[in-house]
């Protein structure tokens, strides 16, 4: 290993990734409990603290699974733009515009209690600073178009649909239970949030060690082995993150878009941990906050259309279209202000 990584800018700005790491927790992590907690099935503060402690397990997942998600993150931009030591001040530049870009989206949203995607944002910031560094040739359109636009769509499509079957399903097989059949629902809830968490964090950690592979690249060390110590930093900063949720989201996934019992919330979890668990299979960095809240809308759809708020769903389908676009031009436009100052 190169020693180059010892530098103190270095350790500065993996302290700033894992800063987003954070606030990816906080922002997009209380999406895993959001409708647990809707449904009554866990009091809030237990169901943060036991989705933070899968989340702060799942991300070693990858030392045995793979990494396909984290290597898609650090190809967005070529290998070659940002490993040249003869560029180190532009690429240290582009990488601190495109994180800084995500976190100042991420707690814009928060603010206003909009689920938008976390991981968007840091692709929007990541593409948009790199556009501005390298020019348009530097980015890796193949993997931009197909595991992250083409994703932005089709898997909150999936999600919906997935979700519609699986509650008309229940339905259908419910439909002669008694009341007691609530209280199945309502612990079943703990094992499907407890699925949905680990995915979540399996997917999510993987955008951060992507991007401290970048910095490693920028200062010379390697970027084909992930470090542990990378692993278990996202792994503990995103279950901290998670710890202390955003409590306006999950007021906004569940119970903005409709009004959820036991079996709605426990068809809503499978769905969403199904499709991102498939994502990360693919390499595909998705986003929670769109799987979760498209499942939801399936969900409702499936039981009563006109009760789904879609005056909400818009809203958040919105922020889901203008999130890469404006986290680009953020990292874009901040990508020249720290181009002066390095």
């Amino acid at each position: 290993m190169c020693e180059l990584p010892m530098a103190p800018s270095f350790w500065i700005l993996t302290a700033l990734v894992f800063v987003f790491t954070y606030v990816n927790g906080f922002h997009d992590g209380c999406n895993v409990v959001a409708t647990l907690i809707a449904s009554r099935a866990m009091k809030p503060h237990p169901a943060l603290a036991w989705a933070a402690v899968v989340e702060v397990l799942s991300p070693f997942a990858i030392l045995v699974v793979g990494s396909s998600v984290s290597d898609t993150i650090k190809k967005l931009v070529g290998e070659a733009y940002y490993t040249d030591p003869s560029v180190r001040s532009t690429a240290l530049a582009f990488i601190t515009a495109g994180i800084l870009a995500a976190i100042l989206w991420n707690v814009t949203t928060w603010r206003f209690g909009i689920p938008a995607s976390s991981s968007h944002a840091l692709i929007g910031g990541v593409v948009g600073a790199g556009m501005a560094a390298f020019g348009t040739g530097a980015i890796s359109w193949g993997y931009f178009w197909g595991r992250v636009v083409l994703m932005i769509f089709l898997t909150p499509a999936i999600s919906f649909v997935v979700g519609f079957l699986i509650l008309k399903l229940l339905l259908r097989l419910t439909r002669h239970a008694s009341v007691g059949v609530n209280k199945f629902f309502t612990y079943a809830q703990w094992l499907n949030m407890t699925f949905l968490a680990f995915n979540h964090s399996f997917n999510d950690s993987q955008k951060s060690i992507g991007i401290v592979m970048i910095l490693l690249g920028i200062y010379g060390g390697s970027i084909n082995s992930i470090p542990v110590w990378a692993i278990a930093c996202a792994a503990l900063c995103l279950s901290c993150g998670i710890a202390f949720g955003g409590f306006k989201i999950i007021k906004t996934v569940g119970t903005g878009i409709y009004k959820v019992q036991p079996i709605h919330s426990f068809a809503s979890q499978l769905t969403a941990g199904a499709v991102i668990l498939s994502a990360s299979l693919l390499g595909a960095p998705v986003s929670a906050s769109q799987i979760v809240s498209s499942s939801i809308m399936g969900v409702g759809s499936a039981e009563r259309y006109k009760a789904v708020h879609w005056n909400v769903a818009g809203k958040i389908l919105t922020s889901w279209f203008i999130t890469i676009p404006i986290a680009g031009v953020l990292g874009a436009i901040l990508y020249f202000v720290f181009s002066m100052i390095f």
